[in-house]
């Protein structure tokens, strides 16, 4: 009975280990920021992410795999009499790599490369968003409410079969966010007033 007792104890206190390591795989929002650009005419999201890196995803990096991040936004409009209109649903790719040639990791955000020296800096690259069109001015109508939810997950489906396989039963490659909500109203432009 008291190692019955003892076995339990061990594995609840494992067990809210993993559970407090898995938190700390997590990807978090950090800071949401969604204004209206004069320049082009449209809504602009600026974001940033806790992206945690550790050695597993650093050793995928050195042997030649690419990982693969999505930035998911999306905007709905509730409505009280019908289902919730979804107004904007937009997917950014990023990707993380590793050049063996010239020892540097590469960033590929949304189509912009960059070079990095270190996974870290690289890693704070792919968890920042800055200056995305999301949609245009006139897709969201003035002084209205709108819900809105952000994310960036991994995307294990482009990973590799070898490591898919391995994903499927390992919970170390569930690197995902929450969904982050909030609620966003559109102002009248000053020039309609």
């Amino acid at each position: 009975m008291l190692r019955s007792a003892l076995l339990l104890a061990l594995w609840v206190a494992l067990a809210g280990a993993g559970l407090q390591a898995r938190a700390d795989q997590a990807i978090r929002v950090e800071d949401i920021r969604f204004e209206r650009s004069l320049a082009d005419d449209s809504w602009m999201l600026w974001a940033r992410f806790s992206l945690p890196v550790d050695a597993k995803i650093e050793q995928a990096l050195r042997d030649g795999v690419t990982l693969y991040y999505v930035v998911e936004f999306d905007i709905i409009r509730p409505r009280w009499w019908w289902w919730d209109e979804q107004t904007v649903e937009a997917r950014q790719v990023h990707s993380l790599s590793y050049h063996l040639l010239t020892q540097r990791f590469r960033a590929n955000i949304g189509g912009d490369v960059r070079h990095f020296a270190s996974l870290a800096q690289a890693a704070q690259a792919i968890a920042q968003v800055s200056g995305w069109s999301v949609v245009p001015v006139e897709d969201l109508a003035p002084n209205t409410s709108y819900e809105a939810r952000l994310r960036l997950r991994f995307d294990r489906d482009r990973l590799p079969r070898s490591f898919q396989l391995g994903a499927l039963t390992n919970n170390d490659w569930d690197i995902d966010s929450e969904w982050k909500r909030f609620t966003l109203t559109t102002a009248t432009p000053a020039s309609a007033r």
